[in-house]
C-alpha cells in the first residue's frame, strides 16, 4: 500500500470540492492534474486507473490521486455511482512511501516552544476504506453546505478539510475513541428516525447512553449538540426538497418531522438565514443562469 507522507503545519489546504454521478456505463476521463484529487465513494463503484494501476472503489472507500500521475476511468460503472470529491494542495514536500504510522505517538516529531509550532508527521494511505462512514459522511455533508454567503465560508471548509485528514491519520492507526463510537451512533440514530418527534430520552434508551454523555461527545467530536444536529439535519433535507420539488412548505414541514410550519420556517431562517420561499427562489435563480 502507498502512503503520502508530509509534516504538518501548515496543513493540506482545501481548493474545491463537490458532489457527482456517474450513470451505469459511465466512466471517469483521462486527465493529468498539478493537484490531489480525493474521492470518496457514496454509493455503487468507481473503476480508475492511476499511473497503470487499476482500482476498483467501491462505496465506503476513497481514493488519492497524486499530482503528475494520468488518471483515467478504465471501465465504466456497473450500477449508478455517487461520490464526493476535493481538490487539494500540500504546501511543503511530501513523499510517497510504502509504510505507515503504526504508532499514534510517532506523530509527533518534535514539540514546540515559545516561538515555534509543535511538528506532526502525517503518512494518509492513498487509499482504502472508511470505518466510520456515518461520521465522515456528516463531515462531508457539512462541508459542503456550509453557507456561501458568510464571509468565513472558506475558513471554515479549511478547518472541517483538516478534522477529515486527521481523522484519517486516526482510523489509519487503528485509534477509534469512544466518544467517536457515540457519535457514529448518535448520529445513525438521527438519521434513521428524523422524521419522527425525538427527546433526549428517546436518543438515550436507543443506544443506550446518559443523556448528558451523549451530548458531551456530541460537542467534542462535531462542536455541536444532538438537537442542533437533527435540527440541521432536518434543514439539509428540507433544502433538497425544497430545490427538487414544488411541494407546499407544510407538507416539506410534515416531511422532515416538524408538525408546526411556522416554528418550522423560523427555524429554517435561523439555521440558513432565508426563508424556504427565498432559499427555493435564489436555488431556482442560480439554476437560471447555469
Amino acid at each position: 500500500m502507498s502512503y503520502i507522507e508530509f509534516f504538518a503545519p501548515p496543513f493540506p489546504t482545501l481548493i474545491k470540492g463537490g458532489y457527482a454521478i456517474f450513470e451505469k456505463g459511465n466512466k471517469h476521463f483521462r486527465r493529468v492534474f498539478n493537484v490531489f484529487d480525493l474521492i470518496y465513494v457514496k454509493e455503487g463503484e468507481l473503476f480508475l486507473t492511476e499511473d497503470e494501476q487499476a482500482y476498483s472503489i467501491r462505496k465506503g472507500q476513497y481514493i488519492m490521486l497524486v499530482p503528475g500521475f494520468e488518471h483515467y476511468g478504465h471501465k465504466g460503472c456497473k450500477v449508478k455511482t455517487e461520490y464526493i470529491w476535493f481538490h487539494f494542495l500540500i504546501p511543503t514536500e511530501y513523499d510517497l512511501t510504502e509504510s505507515g504510522l503504526e504508532n499514534w505517538a510517532d506523530m509527533k516529531v518534535t514539540e514546540g516552544d515559545y516561538v515555534k509550532p509543535s511538528l506532526y508527521r502525517f503518512c494518509l494511505p492513498t487509499y482504502g476504506e472508511i470505518e466510520n462512514q456515518v461520521y465522515i459522511e456528516n463531515l462531508f455533508e457539512g462541508l459542503m453546505d456550509i453557507d456561501e454567503q458568510t464571509p468565513d465560508f472558506h475558513l471554515r471548509q479549511q478547518l472541517l478539510f483538516q478534522e477529515f485528514l486527521l481523522h484519517l491519520q486516526k482510523e489509519a492507526c487503528n485509534i477509534p475513541t469512544a466518544a467517536e463510537k457515540v457519535v457514529e451512533q448518535t448520529i445513525a440514530y438521527i438519521q434513521s428516525a428524523y422524521k419522527e418527534e425525538m427527546k433526549m430520552d428517546d436518543l438515550a434508551k436507543a443506544i443506550h447512553f446518559h443523556p448528558d454523555y451523549i451530548t458531551r461527545c456530541m460537542q467534542k467530536i462535531i462542536g455541536m449538540t444532538p438537537n442542533l444536529y437533527l435540527n440541521k439535519h432536518r434543514m439539509n433535507v428540507a433544502k433538497k426538497l425544497l430545490a427538487t420539488t414544488e411541494s407546499k412548505i407544510s407538507y416539506i414541514s410534515q416531511e422532515v418531522g416538524i408538525v408546526d410550519t411556522t416554528y418550522f420556517s423560523k427555524l429554517f431562517k435561523r439555521l440558513e438565514g432565508l426563508s424556504p420561499l427565498e432559499y427555493r427562489k435564489v436555488i431556482h435563480r442560480r439554476r437560471g443562469r447555469e
